[in-house]
């Protein structure tokens, strides 16, 4: 397949404005999961030996491991910065090399799909959406989960032109990774794989080895993968075993007959992947593709994608925006059929305003997702500065909505490099009084007198309200007030 000319300014303008936050700290809009990242990845990186395990940041001195995912990407970063030597940069280079290998990957699954100017406009939407921009170049393992997922449809599309032994197998190894890296976010292409299957050779394909071999060693694999995580987590983290975690991807079955999660979840979508407007021509494409008939692989996967909806509708795309990258692809094609066809006999003038109408509205949600909170950069900088290796620190957030009662924060301890403890209202009371008898310091941030508009706007819409907890009960401790900055304050053991 020739690529066109726009499909190499596309990537290129892709892979530029993924560089623009490079050199930025992760503290963004989703410091939370890129420092879990990131810290695990640390971790890797200074135990010996090859782990599939990452030490739990935020519980201070105590020796407990954890397991978020299949470290795929995480040794993908430990190559990256053997070459850069800086775990951040390497996180977000890795991201968006990964992005690049996704988009190249969209061109051959596009090829089957749609049809010339739907392609141009499929794959600006791709480059620009917020959530592609964001994700592409974040320390998050979802540009893998991307590569992989469009890797695995772009297989299913080659088996079936040419159903030979090599191509199966290619299908089946991408398929099993993909569902070890990130179960939720991959299993329902297993409908359209399975649906393929048996249009091709009905259902026969249910009793052949070929297709049986692979489907007990899927199931096996992920089997033994879930043991492992159990033992793993279960000592300090039983509500991240692989049970409890499906239990709370899954969500109870009455959720799904609420407002307010679906209103959440359009919101999501109409807002991070379509940035607006872009919404009514993927809506006009989806009523084509209606009338046409004939998309029959579109089809399968919109019918795929509301099967994951419908599945993982409890802490999945309901609750967190990445966990929409699933509907991102599909949302281009749609929006490529509907633009090409509205725009069928347009000059030039109209096509650059459309293009605009794609590109201006997406601007302010960049600057939200970018924007930093330079009062953990400065609680940090100042704990790394000021404190010894070896000392212990005791951490409350205490500014932050996302933050103030989230028990697996691990931003402290990762840039600041200490041994941290953290204080929320669901840390268990065993930690807490480790905490208190071990950690030499107390950091606690505070509330700005103003907040950013992003994060004042998201606060007040957001189903979680939030009070900051009193702080009295640090000096009741013993430690004592030793410096007061803007954004945060730090208390020190008192001497004995």
């Amino acid at each position: 397949m020739k690529l066109t000319r726009s499909f190499w300014i596309l990537l290129t303008v892709g892979l530029a404005i993924r560089c623009v936050a490079l050199t930025q700290p992760l503290l963004d809009a989703h410091l939370l999961r890129q420092c879990q990242t990131a810290a695990a990845t640390k971790s890797l990186m200074q135990e010996p030996g090859f782990n599939l395990s990452s030490k739990i940041p935020w519980l201070g001195d105590l020796d407990a491991h954890y397991v978020l995912e299949l470290p795929l990407y995480n040794y993908l970063v430990l190559g990256a910065n053997a070459l850069l030597h800086d775990l951040d940069l390497s996180g977000k280079v890795t991201s968006i090399l990964l992005w690049a290998g996704a988009f190249l990957c969209l061109q051959f699954i596009w090829r089957r799909m749609l049809r010339g100017p739907e392609i141009f406009w499929a794959n600006l939407l791709f480059v620009f959406a917020p959530l592609s921009v964001f994700y592409g170049q974040a320390f998050m393992p979802e540009m893998l989960i991307q590569f992989l997922a469009l890797g695995f449809i772009l297989s299913i599309l080659r088996y079936r032109e040419s159903p030979s032994l090599g191509c199966w197998i290619i299908c089946a190894g991408i398929g099993l990774l993909m569902l070890l890296v990130k179960f939720p976010e991959t299993a329902h292409l297993y409908l359209l794989l399975a649906v393929a299957l048996i249009r091709m050779e009905k259902w026969r394909a249910c009793l052949r080895p070929r297709y049986l071999v692979p489907a007990a060693v899927t199931v096996v694999a992920l089997k033994m993968w879930s043991a492992f995580i159990d033992r793993i987590n279960m000592p300090y983290l039983p509500e991240w075993t692989s049970d409890a975690g499906l239990r709370a991807f899954i969500g109870p079955l009455t959720s799904r007959f609420h407002f307010t999660p679906w209103l959440t979840l359009f919101l999501y979508v109409a807002v991070f992947v379509f940035a607006g407007p872009s919404l009514l021509g993927a809506a006009f494409g989806l009523s084509i593709m209606a009338q046409e008939r004939k998309r029959d692989l579109l089809g399968l996967w919109l019918v795929s994608l509301a099967a994951f909806y419908l599945v993982w509708f409890g802490n999945a795309a309901t609750g967190q925006s990445y966990y929409n990258l699933p509907a991102l692809a599909p949302a281009c094609a749609l929006f490529g059929i509907g633009l090409a066809s509205l725009l069928k006999n347009s000059g030039t003038t109209v096509r650059v305003a459309c293009a605009l109408a794609l590109l201006i509205p997406a601007m302010p949600l960049y600057y939200y997702l970018f924007e930093q909170d330079r009062q953990l950069t400065d609680a940090a900088n100042w704990t790394r500065t000021n404190t010894q290796p070896n000392d212990i620190i005791l951490f409350r957030p205490n500014h932050r909505w996302d933050l103030i009662d989230y028990p697996y924060d691990p931003i402290l301890a990762y840039y600041s490099d200490r041994r941290t403890f953290l204080w929320t209202r669901f840390t268990p009371e065993p930690v807490r009084q480790r905490a208190l008898e071990r950690s030499r310091c107390v950091v606690v941030t505070h509330p700005a007198e103003s907040a950013s508009r992003w994060q004042d706007l998201v606060a007040r819409i957001h189903p979680r309200a939030w009070q900051p907890e009193p702080i009295d009960w640090i000096e009741a401790n013993g430690f004592r007030l030793k410096t007061n900055l803007p954004g945060f304050s730090v208390y020190e053991r008192a001497a004995r």
